[in-house]
């Protein structure tokens, strides 16, 4: 018979007390984000976005693919524009001074196959895509006046008439435009219009960040090509009778 005998240590207590206060930790921590994933469902979306030069402006959320209705006319617009007003003579800006005892210094044009192309028009460019761009904007000098370059003659696009945009597929539309290219020589102050009525295809695309070190050409195509659209294909407008 022994006078002493060893006792065996029973952890299965101190393991259940550890074990409750564990699982009372990770309910408290979920209630915490539940709370907390209540709060962020229930807030507002923010709508107003403030830029860098202190302007604020309205936004909202939509697909990567996705534009708005007046994001694509807005861009359609003003890209044909730039496509189809000609002139040469330097826009004044506080960049530009203009010395009076000196005449203007013209654009000198870009050239475009055979024919040249305003500066302007060249730029305005990257907003075609890149299987586009190089025939039409060769077509756009077959269309450009010689006499655009000495200063003498001049075009301006008047839009009268764009249709909604058509949605065809996945981050691809068409609109419809009735326009005219008004081309103003020398003391002809009226103009001659010249009608263009044309369907014209447009796309999203992604648009890269422009790096801190970019050249003139990458600040150039980053600048028309931010709106995240590009045009990829123009075509004759068919009008019913």
């Amino acid at each position: 018979m022994r006078l002493l005998e060893r006792k065996e240590l029973n952890l299965t207590p101190i393991f259940l007390m550890g074990n409750a206060v564990l699982l009372t930790l990770l309910l408290l921590i979920e209630i915490i984000n539940f709370s907390r994933i209540g709060k962020v469902a229930n807030s507002k979306i923010p709508t107003l976005v403030e830029l860098n030069d202190g302007e604020s402006i309205r936004v909202s959320s939509i697909s990567s693919d996705e534009r708005s209705p007046q994001a694509i006319t807005h861009f359609v617009g003003q890209t044909m524009m730039g496509l189809l007003s000609w002139n040469t003579v330097p826009q004044i800006s506080n960049d530009y001074n203009v010395e009076p005892t000196k005449n203007l210094k013209l654009d000198s044009g870009v050239q475009a196959g055979d024919n040249k192309i305003t500066t302007t028009v060249w730029a305005t460019g990257f907003a075609l895509s890149e299987d586009f761009r190089a025939p039409f904007l060769k077509e756009i000098g077959n269309l450009t006046p010689p006499n655009v370059f000495n200063g003498s003659t001049q075009s301006i696009l008047k839009i009268s008439w764009l249709s909604e945009p058509k949605k065809l597929r996945k981050g691809e539309w068409s609109i419809n435009m009735i326009a005219e290219v008004i081309v103003f020589q020398a003391s002809n102050m009226i103009g001659t219009p010249i009608a263009f009525n044309k369907t014209i295809f447009v796309r999203a695309i992604d648009t890269p960040a422009l790096p801190n070190i970019s050249s003139d050409f990458q600040q150039t195509a980053y600048h028309v090509r931010k709106a995240g659209l590009e045009i990829y294909k123009i075509q004759d407008l068919e009008l019913s009778n």
